[in-house]
């Protein structure tokens, strides 16, 4: 009976641990698999929260400093991080007593505004808003927060103004270029690519001139958004304009350095922007006759003078111009100097080409080539020589011929009737 017990005890605790054995495993496995759906429900939210739209309204420059009276305009912009598009509604809170704005997309008043999906600053439409605050504004710092709401959309952007009365600028414009020396030959049309920009918080419009250019040049400002050239140019505050400045020397200008200042004025500031040009040298010769008629009249063995025309069409003096002829046979041509010592440039040198045809050159046209050259050019023209009779010879021959004539018919007459 004792050992029957003994026996029935040892089973029950064998069972016991079994029991316990199965619950220590059972727990093991359970505490894995609870913690890998932990770690599985934390990505998802992790995953939730990634793509999340997050939409940005911000502006460059929100702390302006504004005198009474003023009108200062600000850039908006409106991104989107998101795959969702909505449509948001523009208010504004805490606009102080007796001041103004409203919102501007490109120039049309606008109360809402269209937010793309994945927008960038690069795709955010056209907007702005535009404050004035009344004369009599004392001078403090002030808050104006503008709002854009929409959706699940619900975005505040804090502008502060600094009221000064003696306060006209935030900063000094820049009228800069990257390229402001350089160089060619005349007749060269020089283009500059210059940037205006507006730095201050009103919006400007600059007027744009040149000084220093000689007569006969001819400067022109186009500004990139723009067609055609112009004379002024309009500015938001602080924004920038991209310009093209042509200037295009007189076809003459003699070789030398340039300087050209380019002004930029406003209501409130006046730009200069200095640039050089650089004529480099150019040789340019023309050999011609005074009224451009290269034809000319003579007789065999006698001497016809000829005026020449040399011409310096280039930018540069010309020295030491020699003159060569080239002739029929037995021809002479010779000059009244056979060497031009100088011709300024843009100027003219005539000279005398005395031309002698053979004495016994037929009647008819003849060719003569007058060269003038120097080490740097060299220029020819061809004359056509048209040698001739002298008039009284043809009268003598007319008389002759009527001569003949005559005693042909009274041969006739008298023999005629036998």
């Amino acid at each position: 009976m004792e050992m029957g017990t003994k026996i029935l005890t040892q089973k029950r605790v064998r069972a016991a641990l079994g029991l316990l054995a199965a619950g220590a495993l059972t727990v093991s496995l359970m505490i894995p698999a609870r913690a890998y759906a932990d770690e599985e429900e934390t990505e998802t939210v992790k995953t939730e929260a990634s793509q999340a739209s997050e939409v940005i309204f911000s502006t460059d420059y929100p702390g302006v400093t504004m005198k009474p009276g003023d009108t200062s305009t600000f850039t908006l912009y409106i991104t989107n991080t998101g795959s969702d598009e909505t449509n948001v509604s523009l208010s504004v809170k805490d606009l102080p007593d007796g001041w103004s704005g409203s919102f501007k997309g490109s120039s049309d008043e606008v109360s809402m505004v269209h937010v793309g999906a994945e927008q960038t600053r690069e795709d955010s439409p056209s907007l702005s808003y535009s404050l004035t605050i009344p004369e009599d504004t004392a001078e403090d710092t002030y808050t104006v927060t503008l709002n854009a709401k929409g959706g699940e959309v619900d975005e505040d952007l804090e502008l502060t103004v600094k009221v000064d009365a003696e306060e006209k600028m935030i900063g000094g414009g820049d009228f800069t270029t990257d390229y402001a020396e350089q160089e060619g030959t005349s007749g060269t049309k020089f283009s500059y690519t210059a940037t205006l920009t507006n730095n201050s918080a009103e919006n400007q419009t600059y007027s744009l001139s040149a000084s220093g250019a000689p007569e006969g040049w001819s400067v022109s400002f186009t500004p990139s958004d723009a067609g055609s050239a112009t004379s002024s140019v309009p500015i938001d505050a602080g924004t920038s304009s991209t310009i093209t400045v042509d200037i295009t020397p007189s076809q003459n200008v003699a070789a030398g350095e340039y300087p050209v200042t380019l002004t930029a004025q406003s209501a409130e500031e006046k730009l200069e922007l200095p640039v050089t040009i650089k004529i480099t040298g150019t040789y340019a010769l023309t050999a011609t006759t005074p009224t451009g008629n290269l034809m000319v009249k003579t007789y065999a063995g006698e001497t016809k003078d000829v005026t020449l025309s040399l011409q310096n069409t280039g930018n540069i003096d010309l020295n030491q111009v020699a003159l060569k002829a080239q002739a029929s046979t037995d021809w002479e041509v010779t000059f009244d100097q056979d060497t031009v010592d100088s011709i300024p440039a843009g100027q003219s040198v005539e000279v005398t080409a005395h031309i002698t045809p053979a004495k016994d050159a037929i009647l008819g046209d003849y060719v003569t080539a007058i060269t003038a050259s120097n080490d740097a050019v060299s220029s020819e023209c061809d004359l056509r020589v048209s040698v001739q009779n002298h008039t009284s010879w043809g009268i003598v021959a007319v008389a002759i011929i009527a001569a003949l004539v005559a005693g042909l018919a009274l041969i006739i007459r008298r023999f005629g009737r036998r």
